[in-house]
């Protein structure tokens, strides 16, 4: 009898402990799915938490997830009676409607704010940026509209003279899209919290926090020029200098909405290292200051002399504040010797 017609039987090394246990992985695996698809009806972030666990978590800490429920943009509509501004806090699935078109208001579960289904859900499957047969619901791959800055745009508007097309230039010409300065990648499995997680590879994912100003996002964003300092018997020290935006595509600040504010500040040192003086300037969106990619933007800030020794270093610090800077990002900073700095008029 040839040995692909004889009867199935089962390996003397494999035990009834072996097969005891296989069946018990079979069983979670089964159970696995029914759940998922259980868990399939809850489209909520609750229901995604089951299954892609640590971004949700991510989702939680960011400002998407309280885009409804925030108590200053409810203050700000004026208990959300200003209508132009619900859809992009509450949105129906954007993939859905058709290209170009603004944000819809949904009318259920608003107090998601931006969720999973906003930037994800494409009819009965989700839309990523990989495409997935392993799990309870289809997954296909968008690499056009989710990397897009056009995606973001819908709602996160940007000023008229800014490049805000399908994706945003660097000064160093580097092509780079809203997602690779405000969603850092880092690899991980797409799921956790269930025994089907081992069986997805490791890739490629985005932080769903949305770190606007993280240290990653901020570091380096902002070029110092070379300052300049003058100084009139009596008066307070001119000082010179400019801001170059090297680290985004788009104004710093920018955006319509909410609290957005440079800080630029000048100090004045003496021998010990003590300050003798200091001047800064708020800069906020629609401002003419406001930092254009790649443009150097001068700054005048005249800084007064509050001891009678003499300046012997400038240190100039640059950093994105909130109201009451209970955050501080530092996009740049630097020091000089007065007595290597030349004057200007």
């Amino acid at each position: 009898m040839h040995r692909w017609m004889r009867p199935f039987s089962i390996p003397r090394r494999l035990t009834l402990a072996t097969l005891a246990t296989l069946a018990t992985l079979a069983c979670h695996a089964l159970a696995g799915c029914r759940l998922a698809e259980r868990e399939m009806q809850d489209r909520t972030p609750q229901g995604c938490a089951n299954c892609h666990t640590n971004i949700a978590a991510q989702w939680e800490r960011s400002a998407h997830a309280i885009a409804w429920t925030d108590p200053e943009f409810i203050r700000e509509t004026e208990e959300r009676s200003a209508t132009d501004c619900l859809p992009c806090h509450a949105s129906r699935p954007l993939l859905e409607q058709p290209l170009g078109e603004p944000a819809q208001l949904r009318d259920h579960q608003r107090q998601f704010g931006i969720e999973c289904r906003t930037c994800h859900q494409l009819g009965e499957a989700y839309a990523g940026p990989h495409a997935s047969r392993l799990g309870p619901h289809p997954v296909v791959e968008d690499a056009v509209r989710l990397p897009c800055s056009d995606f973001c745009g819908i709602c996160h508007e940007t000023e008229a003279d800014e490049h805000a097309a399908l994706y945003l230039a660097s000064a160093a010409g580097v092509q780079r899209s809203c997602a690779q300065c405000h969603m850092p990648a880092y690899r991980e499995r797409l799921t956790q919290g269930h025994v089907l997680s081992y069986i997805h590879p490791k890739r490629t994912v985005h932080n769903h926090a949305f770190p606007v100003w993280s240290p990653v996002v901020s570091a380096g964003a902002v070029e110092i020029g070379r300052p300049a300092a003058s100084h009139a018997a009596g008066q307070p020290v001119a000082v010179a200098l400019t801001l170059t935006n090297r680290g985004a595509g788009h104004r710093i600040p920018s955006g319509e909405f909410g609290y957005r504010k440079l800080r630029v500040a000048v100090e004045l040192l003496d021998h010990a290292r003590q300050v003798i003086g200091q001047a800064e300037q708020a800069v906020f969106p629609g401002d003419p200051r406001s930092l254009a990619p790649g443009v150097p933007t001068t700054f005048r800030l005249p800084v007064a002399v509050t001891a009678d020794a003499p300046a012997d270093r400038i240190r100039i610090l640059v950093e994105r504040v909130n109201r009451d800077r209970s955050f501080q990002y530092t996009l740049a900073e630097g020091e000089w010797p007065v007595a290597e700095l030349g004057s200007h008029e």
